[in-house]
């Protein structure tokens, strides 16, 4: 349990930033999260039957092109960069707040054209795997969240072993909570690993060691503001830029929340109630020189109009 809170909920200030929409899927396709490979396209995550997209942001036109389909998976979830061009990914057989035959693919392009896949190992304790982060000192690891057990697996890619590194209260589900998912997003920056939690509407972190475990109590750095909670708002996958001291985070329904580290200070970078700029954010990917944010959605219907899955640039 943590000790520490480095801020408490507060009123978001509001930074109009320009959105366009790059692609929008056809159908009915949820976009769960991304990442960027070294050429710059993103890699999409995808509940479309187990399906990894790549896209091309710099086209004039940009089209999602697939990758694969992970075998035995409906949906994928998580996603973590374990080497060069070399990614691993969570999937399974998807359910109501519950997978099954959750299991732990990579996806090497090795400087291919076309990628190989590999089911490099199974997480049979788990119920829903979602955020996955790699550690800097051993990238074949992965740290991922499971969303409904509240706890932190740890997955070596190599030998193909999972177990969990570590539990605590704030990364579970509280009783009363109307949805029932804890620890989401995850990403490990130096000897610290950062995380959203939905049902506790908390972005935190909390200090690991080199493989992974928990060595310090949690912190929590922000609070979803009551405004928002009271608009049904909570938080999904976010990203880091160190250098600027800030996270940006997936706000769904429709928002992308900055986050300063040092003291949970939010502006409200882009979308907004009833905005069709970013319907159901996802996730967040940052350019290096972190001018250019990437949000991808799950869509939604607004002012009745229906919306599939976006990806959509954010000049920040």
């Amino acid at each position: 349990m943590t000790l520490a809170y480095l801020a408490t909920m507060a009123t978001s200030s509001v930074l109009a930033a320009s959105t366009e929409q790059l692609f929008t899927f056809s159908t009915s396709v949820n976009i769960e999260n991304s990442i960027f490979r070294p050429n710059g396209h993103l890699l999409l995550t995808t509940f479309d039957n187990g399906r990894l997209y790549t896209l091309d942001p710099s086209l004039a036109y940009p089209e999602a092109e697939l990758i694969a389909a992970l075998p035995g998976a409906t949906a994928i979830t998580g996603i973590a960069s374990i080497g060069t061009d070399k990614y691993a990914v969570a999937g399974g057989i998807r359910g109501s707040y519950h997978y099954d035959n959750e299991t732990i693919y990579t996806v090497d392009f090795a400087g291919n054209a076309n990628a190989t896949i590999a089911i490099v190992a199974t997480v049979p304790d788990a119920s829903l795997l979602n955020g996955m982060a790699s550690l800097p000192a051993n990238p074949h690891i992965v740290l991922v969240g499971d969303a409904v057990e509240g706890c932190i697996f740890r997955v070596d890619t190599t030998a193909g072993t999972s177990e969990v590194a570590f539990s605590d209260e704030l990364l579970t589900v509280p009783a009363n909570a109307t949805l029932p998912l804890g620890v989401n997003g995850l990403k490990v920056n130096g000897s610290y690993a950062y995380f959203t939690n939905t049902a506790r509407n908390i972005f935190a972190r909390v200090p690991i060691s080199d493989m992974g475990d928990k060595i310090g109590d949690i912190e929590v750095i922000a609070e979803v503001n009551a405004d928002a909670i009271s608009a049904g708002y909570d938080w999904d996958d976010f990203v880091l830029d160190a250098a600027s001291g800030n996270a940006y985070v997936a706000q769904s329904s429709s928002e992308l929340v900055k986050v300063a580290l040092l003291d949970g200070e939010q502006t409200i970078v882009a979308g907004g109630a009833n905005s069709s700029a970013l319907v159901g954010p996802t996730s967040v990917t940052l350019t290096e020189d972190g001018k250019t944010a990437y949000v991808t959605t799950r869509g939604g219907t607004v002012n009745w109009v229906v919306y599939y899955g976006q990806v959509v640039e954010v000049q920040l």
